[in-house]
Protein backbone atom coordinates (compact mmCIF):
# COMPACT_ATOMS: atom_id res chain seq x y z
CA UNK A 1 0.00 0.00 0.00
CA UNK A 2 1.23 3.47 -0.91
CA UNK A 3 0.57 5.60 2.18
CA UNK A 4 1.13 9.34 1.72
CA UNK A 5 1.32 12.00 4.41
CA UNK A 6 0.35 15.48 3.16
CA UNK A 7 1.29 18.44 5.33
CA UNK A 8 -0.70 21.64 4.88
CA UNK A 9 -3.50 19.43 3.61
CA UNK A 10 -6.31 21.79 4.63
CA UNK A 11 -4.92 24.71 2.62
CA UNK A 12 -5.51 26.03 -0.89
CA UNK A 13 -3.41 23.41 -2.70
CA UNK A 14 -4.32 20.65 -0.28
CA UNK A 15 -8.04 20.87 -1.11
CA UNK A 16 -7.31 19.97 -4.73
CA UNK A 17 -4.43 17.56 -4.07
CA UNK A 18 -6.11 15.14 -1.66
CA UNK A 19 -8.72 13.78 -4.13
CA UNK A 20 -6.05 13.54 -6.85
CA UNK A 21 -3.97 11.30 -4.58
CA UNK A 22 -6.98 9.20 -3.58
CA UNK A 23 -7.75 8.68 -7.28
CA UNK A 24 -4.21 7.37 -7.78
CA UNK A 25 -4.73 4.70 -5.17
CA UNK A 26 -2.88 6.27 -2.26
CA UNK A 27 -3.92 5.82 1.33
CA UNK A 28 -4.00 9.52 2.20
CA UNK A 29 -3.20 11.04 5.58
CA UNK A 30 -3.61 14.81 5.97
CA UNK A 31 -2.00 17.04 8.57
CA UNK A 32 -3.63 20.26 9.77
CA UNK A 33 -3.21 22.38 12.89
CA UNK A 34 -6.78 21.73 13.99
CA UNK A 35 -9.32 18.94 13.57
CA UNK A 36 -10.93 18.75 10.12
CA UNK A 37 -14.33 17.52 8.99
CA UNK A 38 -14.49 14.06 7.44
CA UNK A 39 -13.08 13.86 3.91
CA UNK A 40 -13.68 10.85 1.68
CA UNK A 41 -10.58 8.68 1.49
CA UNK A 42 -8.54 10.86 3.87
CA UNK A 43 -7.45 10.22 7.46
CA UNK A 44 -6.84 13.48 9.32
CA UNK A 45 -4.29 14.18 12.05
CA UNK A 46 -3.98 17.43 14.03
CA UNK A 47 -0.40 18.57 14.63
CA UNK A 48 1.66 21.76 14.77
CA UNK A 49 4.64 21.09 12.51
CA UNK A 50 6.56 24.06 13.91
CA UNK A 51 7.06 21.99 17.06
CA UNK A 52 9.29 18.94 17.39
CA UNK A 53 6.45 17.08 19.11
CA UNK A 54 4.09 17.87 16.25
CA UNK A 55 6.48 16.56 13.62
CA UNK A 56 7.16 13.41 15.59
CA UNK A 57 3.43 12.89 16.19
CA UNK A 58 2.52 13.35 12.52
CA UNK A 59 5.04 10.81 11.25
CA UNK A 60 4.26 8.32 14.00
CA UNK A 61 0.51 8.48 13.33
CA UNK A 62 0.73 8.13 9.55
CA UNK A 63 3.79 5.88 9.09
CA UNK A 64 4.07 7.16 5.51
CA UNK A 65 5.77 5.48 2.59
CA UNK A 66 5.43 8.83 0.75
CA UNK A 67 5.50 12.43 1.97
CA UNK A 68 4.34 15.67 0.34
CA UNK A 69 5.36 18.73 2.33
CA UNK A 70 3.06 21.67 1.53
CA UNK A 71 2.80 23.38 4.92
CA UNK A 72 4.32 26.87 5.17
CA UNK A 73 3.32 30.47 5.92
CA UNK A 74 1.42 31.67 2.84
CA UNK A 75 -0.90 34.50 3.87
CA UNK A 76 -0.96 37.29 1.25
CA UNK A 77 0.63 40.52 2.39
CA UNK A 78 2.57 38.73 5.09
CA UNK A 79 4.40 35.65 3.89
CA UNK A 80 7.17 37.18 1.81
CA UNK A 81 9.10 38.80 4.67
CA UNK A 82 7.66 37.11 7.76
CA UNK A 83 10.47 35.91 10.11
CA UNK A 84 8.50 32.67 10.58
CA UNK A 85 9.95 31.63 7.20
CA UNK A 86 13.19 30.76 9.02
CA UNK A 87 11.28 28.55 11.45
CA UNK A 88 9.53 26.81 8.59
CA UNK A 89 12.85 26.10 6.91
CA UNK A 90 14.22 24.53 10.10
CA UNK A 91 11.03 22.54 10.69
CA UNK A 92 10.90 21.34 7.08
CA UNK A 93 14.46 20.06 7.12
CA UNK A 94 13.88 18.31 10.45
CA UNK A 95 10.70 16.73 9.04
CA UNK A 96 12.74 15.44 6.10
CA UNK A 97 15.38 13.95 8.41
CA UNK A 98 12.81 12.27 10.62
CA UNK A 99 10.85 10.91 7.65
CA UNK A 100 13.96 9.40 6.12
CA UNK A 101 14.95 7.86 9.46
CA UNK A 102 11.47 6.37 9.76
CA UNK A 103 11.64 4.68 6.38
CA UNK A 104 9.73 7.10 4.14
CA UNK A 105 11.13 6.33 0.72
CA UNK A 106 9.58 8.99 -1.54
CA UNK A 107 9.57 12.65 -0.45
CA UNK A 108 8.40 15.69 -2.39
CA UNK A 109 8.81 19.19 -1.00
CA UNK A 110 6.78 22.03 -2.49
CA UNK A 111 8.62 25.26 -3.14
CA UNK A 112 8.03 28.44 -5.11
CA UNK A 113 8.98 30.33 -8.22
CA UNK A 114 10.20 33.06 -5.85
CA UNK A 115 13.28 30.90 -5.26
CA UNK A 116 14.49 31.96 -8.71
CA UNK A 117 14.38 35.71 -8.21
CA UNK A 118 14.58 38.11 -11.14
CA UNK A 119 14.90 36.44 -14.56
CA UNK A 120 14.84 37.63 -18.17
CA UNK A 121 12.88 34.65 -19.47
CA UNK A 122 11.31 31.33 -18.45
CA UNK A 123 13.04 29.63 -15.50
CA UNK A 124 14.77 26.33 -16.25
CA UNK A 125 15.49 24.01 -13.34
CA UNK A 126 19.10 23.17 -14.19
CA UNK A 127 20.40 26.37 -15.73
CA UNK A 128 18.52 29.36 -14.28
CA UNK A 129 20.39 30.91 -11.31
CA UNK A 130 18.50 31.22 -8.04
CA UNK A 131 18.71 34.73 -6.59
CA UNK A 132 15.66 35.13 -4.36
CA UNK A 133 14.87 38.68 -3.25
CA UNK A 134 12.40 37.81 -0.47
CA UNK A 135 12.91 36.06 2.85
CA UNK A 136 10.27 33.56 1.76
CA UNK A 137 12.21 32.72 -1.40
CA UNK A 138 15.48 32.48 0.50
CA UNK A 139 14.01 30.14 3.13
CA UNK A 140 12.39 27.96 0.48
CA UNK A 141 15.66 27.76 -1.46
CA UNK A 142 17.63 26.72 1.64
CA UNK A 143 15.05 24.01 2.27
CA UNK A 144 15.16 22.90 -1.37
CA UNK A 145 18.93 22.44 -1.18
CA UNK A 146 18.57 20.19 1.88
CA UNK A 147 15.84 18.11 0.25
CA UNK A 148 17.77 17.65 -2.97
CA UNK A 149 20.95 16.71 -1.08
CA UNK A 150 18.93 14.02 0.72
CA UNK A 151 17.69 12.54 -2.56
CA UNK A 152 14.17 13.96 -2.31
CA UNK A 153 12.28 15.83 -5.02
CA UNK A 154 11.35 19.50 -5.00
CA UNK A 155 8.56 21.17 -6.97
CA UNK A 156 8.57 24.91 -7.64
CA UNK A 157 5.01 26.22 -7.95
CA UNK A 158 4.36 29.29 -10.09
CA UNK A 159 1.00 31.14 -9.93
CA UNK A 160 -1.89 28.88 -8.90
CA UNK A 161 -5.50 30.04 -8.94
CA UNK A 162 -8.95 28.56 -8.36
CA UNK A 163 -11.33 27.50 -5.58
CA UNK A 164 -10.15 27.97 -1.98
CA UNK A 165 -7.56 30.56 -3.03
CA UNK A 166 -6.91 33.13 -0.28
CA UNK A 167 -9.29 36.05 -0.74
CA UNK A 168 -6.55 38.69 -0.74
CA UNK A 169 -4.91 37.29 -3.89
CA UNK A 170 -5.41 38.89 -7.30
CA UNK A 171 -8.29 36.94 -8.83
CA UNK A 172 -10.46 36.63 -5.68
CA UNK A 173 -9.90 40.32 -4.91
CA UNK A 174 -10.92 41.20 -8.45
CA UNK A 175 -14.06 39.06 -8.29
CA UNK A 176 -15.14 40.47 -4.92
CA UNK A 177 -14.70 44.06 -6.08
CA UNK A 178 -16.47 43.64 -9.40
CA UNK A 179 -19.32 41.62 -7.90
CA UNK A 180 -19.87 44.56 -5.53
CA UNK A 181 -19.76 46.90 -8.58
CA UNK A 182 -16.73 48.64 -7.14
CA UNK A 183 -13.74 49.93 -9.08
CA UNK A 184 -10.73 47.61 -9.07
CA UNK A 185 -7.42 49.45 -8.93
CA UNK A 186 -4.34 47.60 -10.18
CA UNK A 187 -0.94 48.18 -11.74
CA UNK A 188 -0.29 48.59 -15.47
CA UNK A 189 -0.67 44.81 -15.93
CA UNK A 190 2.17 44.31 -18.36
CA UNK A 191 3.91 41.79 -16.09
CA UNK A 192 4.01 38.24 -17.49
CA UNK A 193 3.02 35.38 -15.21
CA UNK A 194 2.56 31.61 -15.49
CA UNK A 195 -0.93 30.92 -14.12
CA UNK A 196 -1.89 27.31 -13.38
CA UNK A 197 -5.37 26.13 -12.39
CA UNK A 198 -5.23 24.45 -9.00
CA UNK A 199 -6.75 21.14 -10.14
CA UNK A 200 -4.15 20.92 -12.93
CA UNK A 201 -1.46 21.69 -10.37
CA UNK A 202 -2.75 18.92 -8.10
CA UNK A 203 -2.48 16.41 -10.94
CA UNK A 204 1.09 17.56 -11.61
CA UNK A 205 2.09 17.14 -7.96
CA UNK A 206 0.50 13.70 -7.79
CA UNK A 207 2.29 12.63 -10.98
CA UNK A 208 5.67 13.78 -9.67
CA UNK A 209 5.13 11.97 -6.37
CA UNK A 210 4.11 8.80 -8.19
CA UNK A 211 7.29 8.87 -10.31
CA UNK A 212 10.99 8.38 -9.73
CA UNK A 213 11.90 11.95 -10.67
CA UNK A 214 14.54 13.49 -8.42
CA UNK A 215 15.81 17.03 -8.00
CA UNK A 216 13.85 20.14 -8.95
CA UNK A 217 10.87 20.33 -11.28
CA UNK A 218 8.82 23.40 -12.20
CA UNK A 219 5.10 23.04 -11.46
CA UNK A 220 3.44 25.39 -13.92
CA UNK A 221 1.29 25.49 -17.04
CA UNK A 222 3.85 26.92 -19.46
CA UNK A 223 1.02 29.22 -20.61
CA UNK A 224 2.40 32.70 -19.97
CA UNK A 225 -0.07 35.59 -19.79
CA UNK A 226 0.08 39.24 -18.89
CA UNK A 227 -1.63 40.25 -15.68
CA UNK A 228 -3.66 42.67 -17.78
CA UNK A 229 -5.02 39.86 -19.95
CA UNK A 230 -5.92 37.80 -16.87
CA UNK A 231 -7.73 40.70 -15.22
CA UNK A 232 -9.54 41.62 -18.45
CA UNK A 233 -10.64 38.01 -19.01
CA UNK A 234 -12.15 37.61 -15.54
CA UNK A 235 -13.67 41.09 -15.66
CA UNK A 236 -15.18 40.21 -19.03
CA UNK A 237 -16.87 37.15 -17.55
CA UNK A 238 -18.48 39.52 -15.05
CA UNK A 239 -19.23 42.11 -17.76
CA UNK A 240 -17.37 44.67 -15.69
CA UNK A 241 -14.23 45.63 -17.58
CA UNK A 242 -15.22 49.28 -17.23
CA UNK A 243 -14.62 49.02 -13.47
CA UNK A 244 -10.95 48.03 -13.82
CA UNK A 245 -8.46 50.90 -13.50
CA UNK A 246 -5.06 49.85 -14.85
CA UNK A 247 -2.12 51.92 -13.65
CA UNK A 248 -3.99 53.19 -10.60
CA UNK A 249 -1.38 51.74 -8.25
CA UNK A 250 2.34 51.17 -8.60
CA UNK A 251 3.82 47.69 -8.78
CA UNK A 252 6.74 47.20 -6.38
CA UNK A 253 9.12 44.44 -5.37
CA UNK A 254 8.39 41.00 -6.79
CA UNK A 255 5.08 42.28 -8.18
CA UNK A 256 7.03 44.57 -10.51
CA UNK A 257 9.14 41.75 -12.01
CA UNK A 258 8.72 41.70 -15.78
CA UNK A 259 8.35 37.92 -16.02
CA UNK A 260 7.79 34.95 -13.72
CA UNK A 261 7.40 32.01 -16.06
CA UNK A 262 8.51 28.39 -16.23
CA UNK A 263 10.23 26.14 -18.68
CA UNK A 264 8.04 23.03 -18.28
CA UNK A 265 9.86 20.54 -20.51
CA UNK A 266 10.94 18.42 -17.55
CA UNK A 267 7.40 18.34 -16.16
CA UNK A 268 5.94 17.41 -19.55
CA UNK A 269 8.02 14.22 -19.55
CA UNK A 270 5.73 13.03 -16.74
CA UNK A 271 2.44 14.67 -17.64
CA UNK A 272 2.26 14.34 -21.43
CA UNK A 273 -1.21 13.16 -22.35
CA UNK A 274 -2.80 14.08 -19.02
CA UNK A 275 -6.09 16.01 -19.36
CA UNK A 276 -5.68 19.73 -18.69
CA UNK A 277 -8.37 22.16 -17.58
CA UNK A 278 -6.34 25.23 -18.54
CA UNK A 279 -6.80 28.93 -17.92
CA UNK A 280 -10.12 29.73 -19.62
CA UNK A 281 -12.08 26.80 -18.22
CA UNK A 282 -10.29 27.19 -14.88
CA UNK A 283 -11.28 30.85 -14.72
CA UNK A 284 -14.92 29.95 -15.40
CA UNK A 285 -14.89 27.23 -12.71
CA UNK A 286 -13.14 29.46 -10.22
CA UNK A 287 -15.60 32.30 -10.85
CA UNK A 288 -18.57 29.98 -10.36
CA UNK A 289 -17.10 28.76 -7.06
CA UNK A 290 -16.48 32.31 -5.81
CA UNK A 291 -19.93 33.53 -6.84
CA UNK A 292 -21.55 30.68 -4.93
CA UNK A 293 -19.38 31.41 -1.91
CA UNK A 294 -20.00 35.15 -2.01
CA UNK A 295 -23.68 35.05 -2.89
CA UNK A 296 -24.77 35.72 0.67
CA UNK A 297 -22.08 38.28 1.42
CA UNK A 298 -22.16 40.78 -1.44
Amino acid sequence: MKRVLVTGASGFLGHALLPALVARGFEVHGIARSAQSATSGVTWHAADLLTEAGRRQALSAARPTHLIHLAWEARPGRYREDPVNRLWAEASIDLLTRARAGGTGRILGIGSCLEYGSQSGPCEERTSPCRPTTLYGQAKLATAEAYIAAGASWGRVFVPFGPHEPEARLIPSLIRSLRARQNFDCSHGGQLRDFVYVDDLAQMIAAVLDSELSGVVNLASGDVRSLRSVVEHVAGLLKARHLVRFGAIAATGVDAETILAADVRRLRELTAGMPVIGFEEGAARGLAWWIERLSGRV
